[in-house]
Order: structure tokens, then sequence, then C-alpha cells
């Protein structure tokens, strides 16, 4: 008996949280960050040797390195949050039609 109330609360459990898709959005974010921070630190690299200046396009190009890495990961978070309210949507349509 408690084995079915734990099935229950686990598959309620599953209903609400995002699907599949859902982590595959997330390993972007995470992989796009990554690549933000680094092209920022190359750009920055190459244009202190055309320069000849030591660490200013080095540290400011990494800088806005981070800055797009945060924005792009802002901005595929935002598309999880539109996930999340059409699987609630799409449960309570199965509850209301069985």
């Amino acid at each position: 008996m408690n084995d079915e109330n734990e099935h229950k609360k686990i598959t309620a459990e599953d209903e609400k949280a995002p699907g599949l898709a859902a982590n595959y959005l997330l390993m972007g974010a995470g992989s796009m960050f990554t690549s933000m921070l680094i092209a920022g630190f190359i750009v920055g690299y190459f244009l202190d040797q055309i320069f000849d200046t030591t660490p200013i396009f080095f540290l400011s190009c990494a800088v806005l390195g981070f800055i797009g890495g945060i924005q792009q990961v802002h901005k595929l978070s935002k598309r999880l949050d539109y996930m999340a309210p059409k699987a609630e949507k799409e449960t309570e349509d199965d509850k209301k039609s069985g």
C-alpha cells in the first residue's frame, strides 16, 4: 500500500517537471556561457598582440564575453519558463477529459 502512494507521489512530481528537452536546453546554456567566455579571452588576446598592449583588451573582452554569456543563459532560461506552464496545462486538460 505504501508503494502505491510513493508511486503516485513520484508521478505527480514528474508531471510538474519540465520534459527531456529542458535538460538539453540547460546543457546548451552551460556550453554557450563557456564558449562566450573563451571567445572573449581569445579575441582580447589577439587584439593585445595586434596593438601591442598587455592586459587591456584581454580583460575587457573577457568581461564582455562574461556579460554576453550571462545574457545568452538568461535568454535560454526564459524558454524553460515557457515550457513548464505548457506541461501543467496539458496535465490539467488530461484530468478534465479523463
